[in-house]
């Protein structure tokens, strides 16, 4: 069945991503994707949609089909264009012109727009599944998917004047408030999760050892529960 994309705020990332993801960087741009929609946002006559155009392939099998990829298990398209890329801007690019390719092959004749659940989810429980399965949601142990996270969270809370719940507030506070012993910088690409990398593994950004970076992750928990008064396991 088709997918549908949400080019509203994915043309904004793509003209300006040091304003919304700081990087350009896929696991990013999906994570910062994940807060904005996945919590709030839902197809305007989605049902409707989804029977037009059930026939037509997903992301997924275009790609598998485009690039003859039946034997790569359960590995999602993206791990097949990355396979082509020289660098982490390569893959942004290419990525995000892959999606165009396939708007363009499989066009959709009416708006395709977003409006509110009336239901949305809940932060505190979404962390908490976070916090045990973290993989599960980012497909590694970065703490910058979850600093994309929030950000894109929060993002569609103030562009669709969803109100802050009292544990909103308290975790952007928090997350405002942490600063760099090490370093007293600033600049349009340090973000939270840099300044509470730095101190403990002395790199700003890029891979790292998972030992080190689930250790990162879980001093993050415990502060963030400190700071809250919530407990998140």
């Amino acid at each position: 069945m088709r997918d549908f994309i949400n080019w509203n705020i994915l043309q904004r990332i793509e003209n300006s991503p040091k304003e919304f993801i700081a990087q350009r960087n896929v696991a990013l741009l999906n994570a910062f994707l994940y807060g904005y929609e996945f919590f709030f946002l839902q197809l305007e006559n989605e049902e409707q949609l989804k029977a037009t155009y059930d026939t037509v392939p997903s992301l997924d099998e275009y790609a598998r089909n485009k690039y003859f990829a039946d034997n790569i298990g359960t590995r999602n398209y993206k791990s097949i264009i990355s396979f082509t890329c020289e660098d982490e801007r390569d893959f942004f690019s290419k990525y995000l012109g892959f999606l165009k390719e396939y708007e363009q092959k499989y066009p959709v004749q009416e708006t395709v727009a977003y409006t509110l659940k009336e239901k949305p989810l809940v932060l505190k429980e979404w962390l908490t599944g976070m916090r045990k399965r973290y993989p599960m949601y980012f497909d590694n142990y970065d703490i910058s998917c979850l600093r994309a996270f929030l950000d894109g969270y929060f993002l569609c809370k103030k562009e669709y004047a969803i109100p802050f719940t009292t544990f909103d507030a308290k975790v952007r506070e928090f997350t405002e408030s942490i600063t760099c012993k090490a370093l007293n910088l600033t600049g349009e690409f340090i973000t939270w999760d840099r300044l509470y990398r730095y101190d403990r593994d002395w790199s700003a950004w890029g891979e790292m050892d998972e030992t080190t970076a689930k250790k990162i992750l879980e001093e993050f928990w415990i502060d963030l529960e400190k700071f809250t008064g919530e407990t998140m396991n």
